[in-house]
């Protein structure tokens, strides 16, 4: 498999699936989106990975998000067109058989954490700074951020409201509340690795120098399971059914 935006590498049943636009804090593009799913289709059909780890290259960020160029090109239609994408994409992502790990360092913001809300649960390093920070774009100072000169939002419409749309308003909620959720959604904070901790929007927070090992070995760990027992776990967890009495053999 190659990639333009992407870099994947398969070792001992685990796919590292790598954001590699690292100049651009890993930001997405129609291309990382097309990449992304066929990356799904096929991991989707390959025995050989029992685990997929989620991560972004660099030292800065696992993603900022949706890129700035491509945000700033798009007409009305292609406006609402990107959100389609974004979510059938990410939704690809969270259905794969197989668990998906998100593996957060530095910023993961906008689309970066609702694209890490796509995977089956989330680890970080502790310099991670995670958030949905898009209603901050039609904020008044000094609640904007500083790089929009007090600009407008180019997704405010004249009349109505704009909300992040790659999936973040339904997946945040069920990983953290709806309470909690919405006080990350209306006013758009970054939290620290240890307060999405406390929050349980990731599952553990690694010290930087050791982040790497920390996720090597829990990749390992879960690689090591049968991918068939791994398919079936997911989907019992994710469509809330019952096992009860296994097929014998």
């Amino acid at each position: 498999m190659t990639y333009e935006t992407l870099d994947v590498r398969i070792e001992d049943r685990v796919a590292w699936l790598t954001l590699n636009r690292p100049e651009k804090l890993n930001a997405l593009t129609p291309e990382s989106m097309t990449e992304l799913r066929r990356f799904c289709t096929e991991t989707d059909d390959d025995d050989n990975v029992h685990v997929v780890v989620l991560r972004g290259a660099g030292e800065r960020a696992f993603c900022a998000g949706m890129d700035l160029k491509w945000s700033e090109g798009l007409t009305k239609k292609e406006r609402i067109e990107q959100g389609r994408l974004g979510e059938k994409t990410f939704s690809m992502l969270e259905r794969l058989s197989v668990p998906v790990i998100a593996a957060v360092h530095g910023y993961a913001v906008g689309g970066g954490l609702e694209l890490a809300l796509a995977a089956d649960f989330i680890v970080c390093s502790d310099t991670a700074k995670m958030g949905l920070v898009e209603i901050t774009l039609s904020a008044r100072p000094p609640y904007q951020p500083k790089y929009m000169n007090g600009g407008e939002d180019p997704d405010q419409p004249e009349f109505g409201g704009s909300a992040p749309g790659w999936g973040g308003v339904k997946r945040l909620p069920r990983r953290i509340g709806k309470a909690r959720a919405k006080e990350m959604l209306f006013t758009g904070i970054q939290l620290d690795a240890a307060r999405a901790l406390e929050l349980g929007l990731v599952n553990s927070v690694f010290p930087a120098d050791e982040f790497e090992k920390q996720v090597a070995g829990l990749a390992e760990r879960v690689a090591a399971m049968n991918r068939y027992n791994l398919r079936l776990v997911k989907e019992l967890v994710d469509n809330e059914y019952d096992w009860i009495e296994p097929h014998p053999s």
